[in-house]
């Protein structure tokens, strides 16, 4: 008997390779999301601290000053992780997308083999049923 050997072998382990790096990139890019998503809540937490230790009390006008430029500027940094997040989530898709994509051409290629395979063992088993009949053949000649 002669071992299976698929001759799309290294295309199929070549389309494996792809798709575990593509969701590799899946992974990563739901990481920054998280990590954005945690840095935002931060900000936030933080700006709901400033507008209250604002009421406090009295306050010296410089201090004011730089408490609402302070509240400015982590309303604009909340922005820019809003879009930076909606960026990532539109990067998220194509990811997504491409992972599909790839999975589809594995499995293409995994079929294929498994197709090839049972082939094969459909021959194996003919030449082997052959062989049989054959020597049944010799042994009821020679009795």
């Amino acid at each position: 008997m002669k071992k299976f050997k698929y001759k799309f072998d290294s295309v199929l382990n070549f389309k494996d390779n792809i798709k575990k790096e593509a969701m590799k990139e899946v992974a990563l890019v739901g990481k920054q999301i998280e990590e954005s998503a945690i840095k935002k809540e931060k900000l936030i937490e933080e700006l709901n601290g400033c507008k209250m230790g604002n009421n406090i009390g009295s306050m010296k006008i410089s201090e004011l000053q730089f408490i609402e430029s302070h509240i400015y500027y982590l309303k604009k940094k909340i922005e820019f992780i809003d879009s930076e997040i909606a960026r990532l989530k539109l990067l998220m898709k194509i990811k997504q997308s491409e992972l599909i994509e790839k999975t589809k051409e594995s499995k293409i290629f995994h079929k294929l083999k498994e197709s090839k395979f049972l082939q094969f063992k459909k021959e194996e088993n003919r030449a082997e049923t052959k062989m049989l009949d054959e020597l049944a053949i010799q042994k009821s000649s020679r009795e």
